[in-house]
């Protein structure tokens, strides 16, 4: 079965979640119908031209291994699908290619998935930030060390403060298309500095980007 919507793969937030996840038959994980939760990504997405009027994400805990990323199965698949850089860019690279392989089994052959990863030179650029728009996020405490960069996500959800260490491998234009390859899928074109396009299907010419069917 076909769903015209967009599915959007993200990690649990360790604040202010939504209560209306729905228990997913993988533990860990749960789906959720809309938007709530997913206002940096859409955000980033929307400036680019591409806005969705239906999304359901799958909602899953930061520590699954790669054989429970595996096995999660949305029961249908979807004519986009969207993976943050949260995934992309662990540093467990079983897990990368595990979250790259569960956006390529769920999306139609010419549907599209978009990989948001972080700039191919963030290990020598990285700086704190302050929150982005419909996030309520920024980053402290930045700590660069080639290929990788450690620093601690600060969440602000109505006055609650919560810090969250993280540790990121950043990926250059090869290490990433030698991701999508061995997941199945191939680099379609580029949309930004920190975004993908990319599908199932056989290479071909590539044109402008427009946004998937909802």
């Amino acid at each position: 079965m076909t769903e015209k919507a967009v599915l959007l793969i993200r990690r649990r937030r360790p604040i202010d979640e939504s209560p209306d996840l729905e228990s997913g038959a993988i533990p860990g994980a749960a789906k959720l119908r809309g938007t709530a939760g997913a206002g940096r990504v859409l955000h980033a997405l929307s400036e680019l031209g591409l806005r969705f009027r239906t999304v359901i994400q799958s909602v899953v805990d930061g520590n699954l291994a790669a054989t429970d990323i595996d096995a999660l199965d949305a029961g249908r698949l979807f004519v986009a699908v969207i993976l943050g850089s949260h995934l992309v860019n662990t540093p467990d690279e079983g897990g990368r290619r595990a979250w790259l392989r569960a956006a390529c089994r769920h999306v139609v052959r010419d549907g599209d998935v978009f990989v948001e990863h972080h700039p191919i030179d963030w290990a020598e650029t990285a700086e704190p930030t302050r929150p982005t728009p419909g996030a309520e996020v920024g980053m402290r405490d930045v700590r660069r060390d080639p290929p990788f960069v450690s620093a601690v996500s600060v969440y602000d959800a109505g006055g609650r403060v919560v810090r969250q260490p993280f540790r990121a491998r950043v990926l250059s234009d090869a290490e990433l298309e030698s991701a999508l390859r061995a997941a199945g899928l191939l680099v379609r074109g580029r949309l930004s500095p920190t975004w993908l396009q990319a599908g199932p299907s056989e290479p071909g010419t590539w044109s402008v980007p427009q946004p998937p069917r909802a």
